[in-house]
């Protein structure tokens, strides 16, 4: 085992802890219907990526309250940026460096399709739908997020800690990966499949593993020093947010669905048919 790359080995871990014998009581039972990657899927995947760009139109007071939550504390680490890097940069140890190369593969684009592949995979072995719904919001999600973050990064251009510019360098439009430091690809992706997975969650302790992780890869980020504190902490809201308005989303196109239920005992046999709008 020491032999593989440890991004694998995590892989590996996060697979025993979905995909055992118990994965069942892991996830809320899902609605009636298939959750399938299918046409059907690409068309709410469309739907949604819209209703997620345009969302702010519709916004109100907690959405504004968490938007300056979130800007506040943006400035405020921006402020401070550099005196965080160079104390995290003082303090680190061929331990951490060994601990925090390995997590920050959690964020990678190939592990974390790897992952949504094998969930829903999984679920189609065991003909589980709620692993199969929690695979294609996570798609979703991390997708929505990859290309809003993308865009994100193209604009600002800031240049990364390793560079050896300042935290306030910026080459707006610039397409090098040393000016694609603001914000945080891997957080962002982390914390987007983490929202699904918490949200579709029925155990507690899932949502904190989940959220644990992500937090992790966040820090990891400013540890290996490919990114700014405050360019972490905008790319995990941006993708717990997405993450959160996704699974919102797909809620609500639930409970506009006909739903027919049964009931069967020796007492009484009835069935009812319910259709939500």
């Amino acid at each position: 085992m020491n032999n593989l790359p440890k991004s694998l080995c995590v892989f590996i871990l996060m697979g025993v802890l979905f995909f055992s014998p118990f994965q069942n009581i892991l996830f809320a039972e899902a609605s009636s219907d298939e959750d399938k990657l299918n046409k059907e899927f690409l068309q709410n995947f469309g739907s949604d990526f819209v209703d997620v760009l345009v969302s702010p139109k519709n916004w109100k007071g907690k959405d504004f309250l968490n938007l300056s939550a979130v800007i506040g504390t943006g400035l405020l680490l921006y402020a401070v940026d550099q005196d965080i890097q160079q104390w995290v940069q003082d303090h680190r140890s061929s331990s951490s460096e060994d601990i925090f190369k390995a997590v920050t593969h959690l964020g990678d684009g190939v592990v974390l399709l790897g992952f949504m592949t094998a969930l829903y995979v999984s679920g189609e072995v065991s003909d589980t739908n709620s692993l199969r719904k929690t695979a294609l919001l996570s798609l979703e999600s991390w997708v929505t997020t990859g290309i809003i973050v993308r865009g994100l990064k193209s604009v600002v251009g800031r240049a990364r800690p390793w560079t050896g510019e300042s935290s306030h360098s910026f080459h707006p439009f610039s397409t090098r990966s040393s000016f694609a430091s603001f914000p945080s690809g891997h957080a962002s992706s982390a914390f987007a499949v983490a929202a699904v997975i918490a949200d579709q969650a029925k155990k507690v302790y899932i949502d904190i593993l989940a959220y644990s992780l992500a937090t992790l890869v966040a820090i990891s980020r400013v540890h290996i020093d490919k990114h700014w504190a405050s360019d972490v902490l905008v790319g995990s809201a941006i993708g717990y947010f997405v993450g959160k308005k996704i699974c919102a989303l797909d809620g609500d196109r639930d409970s506009n669905k006909v739903k027919l239920s049964f009931q069967l005992s020796r007492q009484r046999q009835a069935f009812s048919l319910t259709f939500s709008f």
